[in-house]
């Protein structure tokens, strides 16, 4: 099997933390809770101090569809990986890509309908440390609704395991954010996704601040103090297209995003993210039934703003 090499930016989460998402409208980035020992599923890891994360949510949706959003292939592009190919049971595999280098399998180690799926990969850390990850899905349903509880775990507890951590534990508020809109909002409905990419040589603060805020050469608003749930309000500057809605995610200065209904209910994301000995700045807007002609147009205004903001 291939090793799986996620990228930091999206979803390989430790732990010694535990992060909870609500309910409600988003996820503030949860709280620490420090503790050492194994991992859940990490018998063979058993004399390393790892690291874990916990997250819970609850979706408005039955049980099988959400097992469906995290086990079929179909399924999945519609609100995670641009690609995805699927084995179901176990001793199966999930493949999933955003694009080399973003992409791996992991072989499926527990396969429960519609109550529990583990998987797992082995990972080496940045300065060479192996190890390996797992992810555990726990549903539950609640009257008609179904409770996801994710433990991510297998991290270590080194230096060289941090920005790994860091950048996917932001990551996953926005994955289950988006899980929980897909499913609420756009079920069974094709996802067209739009991402920009643009290296920088600034550091992490100054290429936000040029990409969204009150200075924003991108994005401009006051989003600074908002907290999810707040309602925020940005201009993409140089045309007349407002970005507005409901907070998911702040945590500034390296991740935004918030839901964008005056597109078809989308899901908004702006990053800057850690990648090999750089930054890159990322906008995503994950989008539901927006005409070609439409996508284009606000992927081509995107491109235009950013590549302005952000000279190389």
């Amino acid at each position: 099997m291939a090793t799986w090499r996620c990228s930091a930016a999206w979803v390989c989460i430790g732990g010694a933390i535990a992060l909870t998402v609500s309910g409600g409208s988003g996820w503030d980035g949860g709280t620490d809770r420090q503790r050492q020992g194994t991992a859940e599923g990490e018998s063979e890891m058993n004399l390393k101090q790892v690291r874990s994360v916990e997250t819970e949510l609850e979706i408005n949706a039955p049980l099988d569809a959400v097992w469906k959003a995290l086990t079929d292939a179909e399924e999945l592009v519609r609100w995670f990986p641009l690609h995805a190919k699927v084995k179901p049971g176990k001793g199966g595999v999930i493949w999933a890509s955003w694009g080399p280098p973003f992409e791996g399998e992991s072989t499926i180690q527990i396969w429960e309908p519609n109550r529990h799926l583990r998987t797992g990969w082995p990972f080496t850390a940045s300065g060479g440390e192996k190890g390996v990850l797992f992810v555990d899905y726990f549903l539950e349903s609640t009257g008609g609704k179904t409770r996801l509880r994710l433990v991510h775990s297998g991290f270590g507890v080194g230096g060289d395991w941090d920005a790994e951590y860091d950048g996917v534990t932001r990551g996953w508020a926005f994955e289950l954010n988006g899980l929980r809109h897909y499913l609420e909002h756009h079920r069974g409905r094709d996802r067209r996704p739009i991402w920009i990419r643009r290296p920088t040589n600034l550091v992490a603060d100054v290429a936000a601040a040029r990409l969204i805020g009150p200075e924003g050469r991108v994005f401009r608003g006051q989003i600074d103090g908002l907290k999810p749930g707040d309602r925020y309000r940005l201009e993409l500057v140089g045309t007349n297209r407002i970005i507005e809605g409901v907070v998911s995610v702040n945590l500034r200065p390296r991740s935004f995003s918030g839901t964008v209904p005056g597109i078809n209910n989308a899901m908004f994301r702006c990053d800057i993210e850690r990648i090999g000995s750089g930054e890159e700045a990322w906008v995503w807007f994950s989008t539901y039934g927006l005409d070609t002609e439409e996508a284009d147009a606000l992927q081509g205004q995107i491109n235009k703003a950013v590549a302005e903001a952000l000279p190389q």
